[in-house]
């Protein structure tokens, strides 16, 4: 009881230093707000207005059909450019797609002798590129389709029809908006938690904690605490406030359950920041050493890019030394499909074995630097 109330005493101190470090106040309220917002709203991949041109070669009935078909909102309505012309403007990147109309292009599809449409893509917007040059490609066989067979006749054996769960409308603000606040869980957790330990070296404070009659252990789990209270606070916030009711993203799952899962991927990640922020004296050598650190976390958590598109051995070591891949797999079964604790039970456990692993770690290492 001794100790837990020291925890506590430590705790309401580690709060009381946040509330007055008004930078790292504003920051934690930026990420969670206005960059969860910005982010969301403004990073897509979704096709909206793609710069086209065309080159029309036939000036057919059907060309003319091709070229009035390409219209928003998917498309810009096209420019006609001569081939030289659609050349210098690929090359000033003015366009992500050009579709190049052959000669006899009409004629030769009705003797059957199946011409050849080039959509040419500019590969440096990738995500554009291939998703715009996909969606070009059904417009042009669907207008062929029915210029050939305007009864609407079908020659194909079976009819696909595609049913996209958890978001139907394929919509990217979905995705990113969630994503994003999984990041600034991860980026804000480590920065608090190591400024904590850097401050007090700064200021000279670590001194007087060491005098008082508490033990490493409570330092360290005080520190935890009170960072974690406030993150889980903020992200909550976000969760509800902007994800909700400022992007419009329908949460299937439980708050509740996404916020113990958080308490949990916290503990990890404060370990970890307490861990580094032992081997730095100011927050300039923090700074240059978390970054890498995040980079690696987030870029291969399998939020950015499916884990399983990795190579086999990174996949295993992600999974071992890093509780983000967990947290992104446990954060998108509970907030997008809407699953319950039986389903994450697994990610719940490892992310927990990981905190406990972390946390000794970081307190081994937080004894070492005070008897030093």
């Amino acid at each position: 009881m001794r100790s837990l109330a020291n925890t506590l005493r430590l705790t309401g101190k580690e709060l009381r230093a946040i509330r007055g470090d008004f930078v790292m106040v504003a920051l934690i309220i930026y990420v969670f707000t206005v960059a969860t917002y910005i982010v969301a709203d403004a990073v897509s991949t979704e096709i909206r207005n793609l710069a086209v041109a065309v080159i029309d070669e036939d000036q057919s009935i059907l060309s003319h059909r091709l070229t009035d078909a390409i219209q928003p909102p998917l498309f810009n309505p096209p420019v006609l450019l001569s081939p030289a012309e659609a050349e210098k403007a690929l090359i000033k990147g003015k366009y992500v797609l050009v579709v190049a109309l052959p000669p006899n292009l009409e004629h030769d599809l009705r003797e059957n002798k199946s011409p050849t449409i080039s959509i040419l893509a500019d590969a440096t917007a990738v995500a554009h590129a291939g998703n715009g040059a996909t969606y070009m490609q059904q417009l042009i066989t669907t207008e062929i389709s029915r210029f050939v067979s305007p009864e609407g006749t079908r020659s194909a054996l079976v009819n696909v029809v595609f049913r996209n769960l958890f978001n139907p409308n394929l919509t990217s603000k979905w995705f990113s908006a969630v994503m994003q606040l999984m990041n600034s869980i991860t980026i804000i957790t480590l920065i608090l938690s190591g400024a904590s330990l850097i401050r007090e070296r700064e200021h000279g404070t670590i001194e007087h904690v060491l005098v008082m009659p508490v033990r490493p252990h409570e330092i360290v789990l005080s520190k935890i605490l009170a960072n974690g209270i406030v993150i889980l606070i903020a992200a909550t916030i976000s969760l509800e406030l902007v994800v909700r009711w400022l992007l419009g993203v329908p949460v299937a799952g439980s708050t509740l359950l996404f916020v113990a899962g958080t308490a949990i991927y916290i503990v990890a990640v404060a370990s970890m920041g307490l861990l580094l922020s032992t081997f730095t004296h100011n927050m300039g050598q923090f700074g240059l050493l978390i970054i890498p650190v995040m980079i690696v976390m987030i870029l291969l958590s399998g939020g950015m890019t499916p884990l399983e598109s990795m190579p086999m051995w990174l996949q295993v070591l992600m999974k071992t030394v890093s509780p983000s891949p967990h947290f992104v797999s446990f954060a998108q079964s509970v907030l997008y499909r809407g699953c319950g604790l039986p389903l994450v039970a697994g990610q719940l456990v490892a992310m927990a074995g990981m905190s406990a692993v972390a946390l000794a770690i970081a307190l081994g290492r937080f004894r070492k630097v005070l008897s030093a």
